[in-house]
C-alpha cells in the first residue's frame, strides 16, 4: 500500500478519463470533452493522435485553457474517412 491507502502502483500513469456533456455538445472543448466527442478511450490517446497531427491543435491564448473546436475535429475525422467536408467561410460574400 503506499501513502494514500491505496495499492496502486506508485510509478503507474495517471489515465484521464474522457467526459461526456450532459445535451448537445459544446462548440469548443477541452481535452476530457473532445476525446470523448471523437472516441478515444482516454484524453492521453486523444492527446497522442494531436501530436501525430491525426487531430487539430487546439487554440490556445494567454489566460485560457486549450481549446478545440468542433467543426475543425468533424473536418478531421473525416479527412481520415477520405470524406470531404464542407468548407469554412470565412466571409459572408462567400455564402452569395
Amino acid at each position: 500500500m503506499n501513502s494514500h491507502g491505496s495499492s496502486a502502483d506508485a510509478g503507474a500513469k495517471m489515465v484521464r478519463a474522457v467526459a461526456y456533456p450532459p445535451g448537445a455538445w459544446p462548440l469548443e472543448m477541452r481535452a476530457e470533452t473532445a476525446a470523448a466527442y471523437v472516441d478515444e478511450p482516454s484524453v492521453e490517446a486523444f492527446l497522442s493522435k494531436v501530436e501525430r497531427g491525426i487531430y487539430s491543435q487546439p487554440a490556445r491564448q494567454p489566460g485560457c485553457l486549450p481549446k478545440w473546436h468542433r467543426a475543425k475535429l468533424d473536418r478531421d475525422i473525416a479527412r481520415r474517412h477520405n470524406i470531404e467536408s464542407p468548407n469554412f467561410v470565412e466571409d459572408v460574400t462567400g455564402l452569395i
